[in-house]
């Protein structure tokens, strides 16, 4: 006697929603959000006239940034500046180029530039490790900076 197999059933996968899930069920896994009001937040002024690093954020004790949007918007006409952010507490881009987020090319006449990354596809630092800028020419006017970010285990 041959046995046949028996036919499967349709079958549709369930996945319970974030809000159904039970506390012992919940994912832990680096970079796992809780939701989406993880999301923070902080306006930087730049007062410029100066090519030195200076440490924009610095994650909580044992977390790292990751970071989802970065706008830079020039208050007045200033000429075309080059703006680089990097992780850690380099020099400059250049001492560390696997931490390197960008150089940003901000335009003259008071106009603006962005930078956007899918959620929890963008760059990533270490634990600890700070989110710095650097100018490559001093700018003679301020410069305004807006960094939304997760902070991850």
């Amino acid at each position: 006697m041959t046995t046949q197999p028996r036919p499967r059933g349709e079958y549709t996968p369930a996945v319970r929603p974030r809000s159904a899930r039970q506390d012992g069920l919940r994912r832990f896994t680096p970079g796992y959000l809780e939701d989406l009001s993880d999301t923070k937040s902080s306006l930087f002024s730049d007062p410029g006239e100066s090519t030195e690093r200076r440490t924009l954020l610095r994650p909580p004790r044992g977390k790292r940034l990751r970071l989802i949007n970065l706008t830079f918007t020039q208050v007045q006409s200033d000429g075309l500046r080059f703006c680089e952010l990097y992780f850690g507490e380099g020099a400059t881009i250049a001492h560390s180029w696997e931490k390197a987020v960008a150089i940003v090319r901000v335009p003259d006449n008071g106009q603006g530039s962005t930078r956007t990354w899918g959620r929890g596809a963008g760059p990533v630092g270490a634990r600890n490790e700070p989110l710095s800028i650097r100018w490559t020419s001093g700018p003679s006017t301020s410069h305004k900076l807006i960094v939304e970010y997760t902070e991850e285990r």
